[in-house]
């Protein structure tokens, strides 16, 4: 089903219907009745339905933030166009292609939930007091999951391992041990004891387009991270 993934937008049909590589990557994320992404600069959102191998999607909403790249904006305009006009779907080895009749307008590829040898830096984390606030700027917040399920990074001042284990979208991260050095900078170290309370809370995660989000028990987004150049 279009459900079971997040997807990347791999080839879309032009005006002429020749099917091309998209210039930036747009994402297509299917979650309670309501698909998000990135259109290609801009996040848009709204309803869906599906009925067998039929889908509609609409009315969409997106931000409106210009985007100077050329091209971008009128690579946003047709891709938001197509999902308004597809009409049918179908997957094969993780691939899905979204027709209007039987012309393919939008192929995607499946964006693997797989976390063995990835490696993610820390954008953001829920502080506890009711925000979502990004970590502190020139600070490596990183954490590093191996195949033999490890997990290991720097929580800001001291650098960390543990054990992780995932199935089917659920994370557990074992105790988290640590070396003690003080941080010089009271706001690191706050969000370095924050940080480690949040590891052991996660209990759910989504990889999406070079991103990785982690949620705990009651669904509350906890922290985020960005794709690291290599693990």
């Amino acid at each position: 089903m279009p459900t079971d993934y997040p997807w990347q937008l791999t080839e879309f049909a032009g005006p002429s219907g020749t099917m091309s590589t998209p210039i930036t990557i747009p994402t297509l994320m299917f979650e309670d009745g309501q698909v998000s992404g990135n259109a290609s600069c801009n996040r848009y959102f709204g309803p869906y339905e599906i009925d067998g191998s039929s889908i509609t999607f609409g009315p969409l909403a997106s931000t409106e933030m210009f985007c100077g790249e050329e091209g971008v904006m009128d690579q946003e305009a047709a891709y938001l166009a197509a999902l308004a006009t597809v009409d049918t779907w179908s997957i094969e080895d993780e691939q899905m292609t979204l027709l209007s009749g039987e012309t393919p307008l939008l192929v995607f590829a499946a964006i693997s939930q797989d976390l063995a040898d990835t490696a993610w830096d820390l954008l953001a984390y829920n502080n506890g007091t009711g925000g979502f606030q990004s970590a502190v700027v020139d600070v490596a917040v990183t954490a590093i999951f191996a195949e033999d399920g490890t997990l290991a990074g720097n929580g800001g001042c001291n650098s960390y391992n543990a054990t992780w284990e995932s199935d089917d979208g659920s994370i557990e991260i074992g105790p988290i041990a640590a070396t003690l050095m003080a941080c010089a900078d009271a706001e690191v170290g706050d969000q370095e004891t924050r940080y480690f309370i949040l590891l052991g809370e996660a209990d759910t995660y989504r990889v999406d387009a070079g991103t990785l989000e982690m949620f705990d028990a009651g669904g509350t987004r906890i922290l985020q991270y960005r794709r690291a150049a290599t693990p």
